[in-house]
């Protein structure tokens, strides 16, 4: 029976599609922080849902697959390939149906193993398909025109680019102050995009022609012309592993062997898919290339007018217009938008390759001359526009435009990153400096590290005295800029501003971890941890649960899931927002919960603690992002972000007079702070996956004190303080004076004598990523950030000043070395106390 072009081709992207996310979420479930925020924190909600119906969905894939390989004509082994995939294919979604896969994966070597057996049935339908066509099949040879015409595509490929992605720049902040250039800065980052966009193509175009070149050669020796094809095809599998090692893998720091066996493994297997489906979309018996059955189910462009390629391309960048503004909120270290970019260059290239014909075509000697001058013109632009100092910094006026500008233009961010060489990597004890983070950062599960019994006190007893409550109100993704009392302009927090009139107002806060994976479990622990998610068990390192149990707090604690690894379930714990997803936690709900209950606080002390959910990225993008009607914000603020701010703090509100009325609040500890802030489009930057930038680190932390104690403590609100403070301050507060002196652990906030605080200063503090390795260096009494960023190998410097506002600066070679020195000492120093080698 004929299949339809255009229904074979639409089956193969349905059973394409499904294969990959499959793979794709069973190696998110082998990296120990996507295991944590996508499968247990269901952080991606759609996902959720998605591997939920993967054992339903199998069926209509499973279908589409065999209406484009059955019914197989010729006998052979094809066809009983053919044939056999029924069966197979029956007892795999029999399987599924009776033990779901991906609902029950784990976080071990079993995931991984599944992500790249999924792949494999990939290479089946292509290896059916290879069968079926082989026969009919005639191998055109290589020669000097593949070359021009690889050559012409790539070089229309790298203008469409610049310009389609410069455009979007252009409409996307059009009515905003974000990239406020100058006339001539707009026409350098346009020079800059365009020539590194031509440098970048030109450079894959150089590796394709080399292979064609060698086995040009080869076919002249063997006379077998398939050879120049099979390089083609094995280039392009190269290119992809090589944009899942580069671009993919390091922001889910999945590195190493394993990560290079997975790149190759799905590079092969898509590439030999797509060749496959080449093979089957073919309708006649021309020579065919490699590359022209790649791009095979474009052909019809050939076939059409000449409107049909501009038309093609013009629907691709609206399609690239909606994206972007769709993905950009949403993305962890703009790895989403760089795979978008790399399928729009791919597709682009495929449009622009297939109608080549109607085109100029360049010979091989053209091209090289034509590259060998964008590289001159390249270099040239380097030298008379440097982005970096004499002393390597990033912080000349063009370097900051193009950093500010890349955050928009993904394509010219992806161009740009692969042509700057990396900071420098100091070795040392250890070797290269960003292979060290790496070899530090998310210590797979696998390896049991045994807990430290952590004392942060020698000989914990329960104070005698009257004990306060204690609530701790933590709002996750919190900015400080965006609370009245860190900031006069703010007035969508007059409650929050109320509270902070009679509670201390830390000036100089940060948290250690930007993302909530290490950062809420800091809390707990009163210090620094080994970057592992999580260890286990975790309860002889969790010094606020001994804390509070010695001293009979009865706890009501809302258990995320990440709260479900830190803090055991027991007889004390009362568990608020019980059977409600982490990511639904909403503050105005739970403070509900909570004002039901005060009642019973007069039986006994009670520990608090919530982190709400409303303002992350994430709930906000779910939610969408509309303002309500009537309400509107300053420019500077993000409105959809400061409405949501707006109904908590009168929530908030609403709460703090009901501890007034219900006799509770004077003889309360209340915290109202986040675990970690927030990039709300600074650069381009959304979100706080993989970045600790000062916008990320600087959080809000505010404290009320009891009457009992407020006049027989003292405090420094200016001095840099941490999340980490707050579980060694309880210890002091709650009668327990000697607390541990270790720069890996918090200090008492409040003590009798500010004179006490003193022993436990230090010069500098490290600030690490939760999720990556991207680790920063507080210095200067809070005033400067050093930030190397082990994912992009860059790093940064900024002077941080007292009113919340910061400011990229130079950094000298000596200031590098001498904060990547210190940052390694004290991630050894984590890792000697942790008993990790």
């Amino acid at each position: 029976m004929q299949r339809s072009r255009w229904t074979v081709l639409a089956a193969r992207v349905v059973f394409l599609a499904y294969t990959l996310f499959t793979s794709a979420y069973c190696l998110l479930a082998y990296i120990p922080f996507t295991y944590q925020q996508v499968h247990v924190g269901e952080l991606l909600p759609l996902l959720t849902r998605l591997a939920h119906l993967h054992a339903l969905l199998y069926w209509p894939a499973f279908g589409a697959a065999l209406y484009t390989i059955l019914p197989e004509h010729r006998p052979g082994i094809g066809r009983t390939m053919a044939l056999a995939t029924v069966p197979v294919g029956l007892t795999f979604g029999i399987g599924f149906a009776i033990h779901p896969l991906l609902p029950n994966l784990k976080n071990d070597l079993s995931s991984l193993v599944w992500s790249l057996v999924s792949m494999l049935a990939l290479l089946w339908v292509a290896a059916i398909d290879w069968l079926h066509a082989r026969p009919s099949i005639s191998w055109k040879p290589v020669d000097e025109d593949e070359s021009g015409r690889i050559f012409t595509a790539s070089f229309q490929t790298s203008l469409y680019a610049a310009a389609v992605y410069f455009l979007i720049v252009v409409l996307r902040i059009s009515n905003s102050t974000n990239l406020d250039f100058t006339t001539g800065e707009w026409v350098s980052v346009l020079l800059w995009s365009v020539l590194s966009h031509l440098l970048v193509f030109f450079l894959i175009f150089a590796v394709f022609d080399l292979g064609l070149i060698v086995f040009g050669y080869v076919q002249q020796v063997t006379g077998r012309a398939k050879a120049g094809s099979a390089v083609s095809i094995l280039v392009v599998v190269l290119l992809v592993a090589v944009a899942l090692m580069g671009v993919v893998f390091p922001p889910i720091t999945f590195q190493g062997f394993a990560a290079w066996i997975a790149a190759m493994v799905i590079g092969f297997c898509i590439v030999g898919y797509a060749v496959g489906a080449g093979l089957r979309l073919l309708n006649d018996r021309r020579e065919v290339s490699g590359l022209r059955l790649l791009v095979e189910p474009f052909a019809f462009l050939t076939k059409s007018n000449w409107l049909a390629p501009p038309a093609a391309l013009t629907a691709l960048a609206l399609i690239v217009w909606i994206c972007s503004s769709r993905v950009s909120r949403l993305d962890w270290g703009f790895v989403v938008q760089k795979m978008i970019v790399m399928l729009v260059w791919s597709v682009a290239f495929a449009i622009l390759y297939t109608t080549g014909s109607r085109w100029v075509r360049y010979s091989r000697l053209w091209a090289y001359v034509a590259g060998v001058a964008v590289l001159i013109s390249y270099t040239a632009l380097v030298v008379a526009e440097p982005r970096a100092q004499a002393d390597n910094s990033a912080a000349t006026t063009i370097g900051r435009v193009l950093d500010g500008f890349e955050g928009y233009d993904v394509s010219f961010r992806l161009a740009d990153q692969a042509l700057r060489p990396p900071v420098a990597a100091h070795t040392g004890r250890t070797g290269n400096f960003f292979s060290f983070l790496a070899e530090n950062t998310n210590i797979p599960r696998s390896i049991h590290v045994e807990p430290v019994d952590i004392r942060l006190v020698q000989n914990l007893a329960p104070d005698s005295r009257p004990k306060p409550n204690i609530f701790f109100i933590v709002i996750d993704s919190l900015r400080r800029d965006y609370v009245s009392a860190y900031n006069a302009d703010v007035g969508f927090t007059p409650a929050m501003g109320a509270f902070a009139k009679n509670s201390v107002v830390f000036e100089n806060a940060f948290t250690r971890y930007g993302g909530t994976g290490l950062s809420e479990p800091s809390i707990w622990v009163g210090g620094e941890l080994l970057h592992q998610q999580y260890e286990s068990p975790f309860a002889p390192m969790n010094s606020l649960q001994k804390l509070l149990q010695v001293n009979h707090y009865r706890e009501w604690i809302s258990r995320d899931n990440i709260l479900q690894q830190v803090v055991p379930d027991s007889k004390n714990i009362d568990e608020l927002d019980k059977n409600i997803g982490t990511m639904h936690y909403d503050l105005c709900t739970t403070l509900q919960e909570l004002t039901g209950r005060l009642p019973a606080v007069k039986e006994g002390p009670v520990f608090v603690y919530t982190q709400a959910q409303n303002i992350h990225v994430s709930v906000i993008d779910r939610e969408s992002r509309s303002v309500p009607a009537g309400e509107s914000f300053p420019p500077a603020f993000n409105g959809a972000y400061a409405s949501r701010l707006r109904n908590m703090d009168a929530c908030f509100g609403n709460f703090i007079e009901a501890l007034k009325k219900q006799g509770v609040y004077d003889n309360s500890l209340i915290v109202l702070t986040s675990d970690h802030g927030d990039s709300l489009g600074e650069n381009g930057r959304w979100g706080h996956a993989y970045t600790i930038f000062p916008e990320v680190v600087r959080i809000p932390l505010i404290v009320h004190l009891p009457a009992m104690w407020r006049n027989k403590v003292a405090d420094d609100p200016q001095e840099v303080t941490f999340l980490t403070d707050l579980t060694p301050s309880l210890f002091y507060l709650l009668g327990q004076k000697q607390v541990m002196n270790n720069p890996l652990f918090g200090h008492p906030l409040f003590t009798g004598l500010l004179d006490e605080q003193k022993p436990y200063e230090t010069d500098s503090q490290l600030l690490v990523s939760s999720y990556g390795p991207v680790y920063g260096l507080l210095s200067d009494n809070g005033k400067r950030l050093y930030i190397a960023d082990g994912v992009n190998y860059r790093d940064y410097a900024f002077d941080l000043s007292p009113d919340g506002s910061s400011k990229e600066t130079s950094l000298t070679e000596e200031q590098r070395a001498e904060a990547q020195r210190k940052i390694r000492q004290q991630v050894e120093d984590i890792a000697h106390f942790y008993g990790w080698h």
